[in-house]
């Protein structure tokens, strides 16, 4: 049955995405809904909850409310609490009870800037899309509204678009992305939603250089070049050979500001023969088919999706999932030596000779296995891959 989920949890939804990003930043986020949704938030979808909190609030919205239109109830308590709270901006997000009867988000916006005197955001999310949608909405907003426009010269400054828990996540993998960065010669990183405050994101624009390290950064990346000219690089550095072609490109364009937005594709001789599919969010997916290609030989590498597929990322062959049942037929159709992806979507495939490399997506299985110790970030994602490659037996990281 189409849409029919016998196995998988509900992946996170948009509005959790836009949460994710704009979690540590200072802001109001006020979810149009009953209260069931922020909860998928603060309960599921954003594992920095447990330890950590943001001003993440519930509309309440009651059913009268709903029928009759009434926004005056919602407007007075986001007043009330911008007025109780030390906020930075106000942001409003839909869920599915709103998008039936036609919420205008961009009017409460308005009314809402207008009555509290703060920046407000609006997000037409409807929780029917997944968070990858609801996360590059928020990376392009905060591009637009609070990016001031570059200086003359620019600073030895990089920005990282599109991290949140959601694809990367445990802070220490992002952590190791920025390493190899001022190893690079970068004075400074931004990591916009992980790490950085709004007053680096206003900065943003005296950046040489956007690294783009999950799908939902890559418009917020093509606003800033088109606006302010500012390359950028797609892709996280997974494997000794990538991690050094990463840090050579970071190098070169610190030091020379061009026209560069993508490493250009290269021919990989077949050399071992093995198969493999990779399963998750596309730049994720498509860095890891680079280690395996690049360091280990496995030249037949297929990504493979639940999420969103931009086409300058994607090669012949990738493979977008609709449902569930969709990755059990593929397995069944072709023989993989080797597939990695998120623990839970081992259920779903067939008894098989493949051996499952797991590797956690907390937009998918939350923060089940947030606390696994996982190495492949960088130089080591060549031993953590050599592994499952040599051995052809599965990771034990559960």
């Amino acid at each position: 049955m189409k849409g029919l989920y016998k196995v998988l949890p509900p992946f996170a939804p948009d509005y959790s995405g836009v949460c994710s990003v704009l979690f540590e930043l200072g802001g109001l986020a006020v979810v149009h809904d009953a209260g069931g949704c922020t909860g998928n938030v603060t309960g599921y979808d954003e594992p920095r909850w447990y330890g950590n909190s943001s001003a993440t609030f519930s509309s309440e919205l009651r059913e009268i409310e709903a029928v009759v239109g009434d926004d005056e109830r919602l407007l007075g308590r986001i007043e009330e609490a911008a007025k109780d709270l030390k906020r930075s901006f106000i942001a409003i997000l839909g869920s599915p009870a709103p998008m039936v009867i036609g919420t205008d988000y961009r009017a409460l916006a308005n009314a809402v800037s207008q009555k509290t005197g703060l920046p407000a955001l609006s997000f037409d999310t409807n929780g029917i899309r997944y968070y990858d949608e609801g996360a590059s909405m928020a990376f392009l907003e905060l591009a637009r509204q609070f990016v001031k426009p570059p200086s003359a010269v620019r600073e030895q400054v990089v920005n990282i678009i599109g991290a949140t828990p959601l694809d990367l996540g445990n802070e220490r993998h992002i952590q190791k992305v920025i390493s190899l960065l001022l190893e690079a010669g970068c004075k400074k990183v931004s990591c916009w939603g992980m790490g950085s405050t709004l007053e680096d994101i206003e900065e943003a624009g005296r950046a040489r250089l956007n690294i783009v390290v999950s799908r939902s950064g890559l418009e917020a990346a093509r606003y800033m070049q088109r606006e302010y000219e500012m390359p950028y690089l797609v892709g996280i550095p997974v494997g000794q050979v990538p991690t050094h072609r990463f840090s050579n490109n970071v190098r070169l364009l610190l030091d020379s500001v061009c026209d560069l937005n993508r490493t250009p594709n290269a021919a990989y001789p077949e050399t071992n023969g093995l198969k493999a599919l990779v399963i998750g969010e596309q730049v994720m997916g498509n860095s890891i088919r680079d280690c395996l290609r690049m360091e280990l030989g496995v030249s037949r590498v297929t990504a493979a999706t639940f999420f969103g597929q931009d086409d300058s990322l994607t090669e012949k062959g990738d493979i977008f999932l609709e449902h569930e049942d969709d990755l059990t037929l593929l397995v069944k159709k072709h023989h993989y030596d080797f597939i990695v992806g998120d623990p839970l979507y081992k259920e779903l495939l067939p008894a098989s000779r493949s051996s499952f490399i797991k590797i956690p997506h907390a937009a998918v299985s939350s923060r089940l296995y947030w606390d696994n110790e996982l190495d492949y970030i960088g130089y080591e994602g060549t031993e953590f891959f050599n592994l499952a490659i040599k051995h052809k037996d599965e990771r034990k990281i559960l």
